[in-house]
């Protein structure tokens, strides 16, 4: 089997058109020795976890290793198995590659990849903790720390780009799109972990998605909507990494005996949008 690092490098020498060197923004030209390069010979080295920093300045990050971990944990639960399930069969019949925007510690792109997805997938962060983290603890997808203001992804290249409760950048969506392609983004519905925001001392006022929506409608020609909502039932175990992986719940009093019975059952209320730039 091969080395993560070695993985990795094979994955850039067959996928080296999806990606464009951040600094001059020209397309690469080979990947020898772990080393990247492009044609006016700036570098970027694969680290031994298989993964690159592409990004050019340091971007300050709330998400903590901590935060992070306790993101992890619950994904592995299984808290976000029907949103996967339901953005799956948009992506099966797929032709080209797919990029996950936002991705975190990984668990998301990672799920979907071990469904069954054989398009190239890539999955990249401002976060180097949380690229970290997901190259520690899955060997697919390819991921890799990067901005979406300043993205190292090349023109016309992708397929899918995928945008869950992440925010977005439409200019850049529609670079980096493929004719055909498709944005699926995944935003809050009102009762988004409404236990949450219930709960004392919260502060959180009643959300409304209708402007975000509005600015997604605004992108695109074609655009489907479904509604994914669920509730989760979740254990005593997970309820401080629950509290702790969302700013919704950094603020709230982590006397878990207190409120226990109210984090017991967890809504999941979500809008899926599909935009289309056929």
């Amino acid at each position: 089997m091969l080395k993560k690092r070695d993985k990795a490098q094979l994955f850039l020498k067959n996928n080296l058109k999806l990606f464009q060197c951040p600094v001059c923004h020209n397309g690469f030209e080979s990947i020898e020795n772990y080393q990247l390069l492009c044609k006016e010979k700036h570098q970027f080295d694969l680290n031994k976890k298989g993964t690159l920093h592409l990004m050019l300045k340091s971007v300050e990050s709330e998400y903590t290793r901590d935060m992070l971990l306790s993101r992890q944990r619950i994904a592995q639960s299984g808290f976000w198995q029907p949103l996967l399930d339901s953005i799956y069969p948009k992506l099966q019949k797929v032709d080209g590659a797919i990029l996950d925007v936002g991705c975190g510690e990984g668990s998301h792109a990672a799920y979907l990849k071990d469904k069954g997805i054989t398009e190239p997938l890539i999955a990249f962060d401002i976060s180097k903790e949380g690229i970290n983290l997901a190259a520690a603890t899955y060997s697919d997808p390819f991921f890799l720390v990067a901005d979406l203001a300043d993205s190292p992804f090349a023109s016309g290249q992708y397929a899918t780009l995928l945008n869950i409760l992440s925010p977005s950048n439409y200019s850049e969506f529609k670079r980096l799109l493929k004719t055909g392609g498709q944005v699926i983004k995944v935003v809050p519905n009102p009762d988004y972990l409404k236990e949450l925001r219930d709960l004392k001392g919260s502060g959180a006022d009643t959300y409304s998605n209708e402007e975000v929506v509005s600015k997604f409608e605004e992108h695109f020609s074609t655009v489907h909507k479904e509604k994914v909502r669920y509730t989760y039932k979740l254990s005593k175990e997970l309820q401080a990494d629950f509290l702790n992986m969302t700013p919704l719940g950094w603020h709230l009093d982590k006397n878990l005996n207190n409120i226990t019975d109210e984090l017991d059952e967890i809504t999941i209320d979500l809008l899926l949008l599909v935009g289309s730039n056929a």
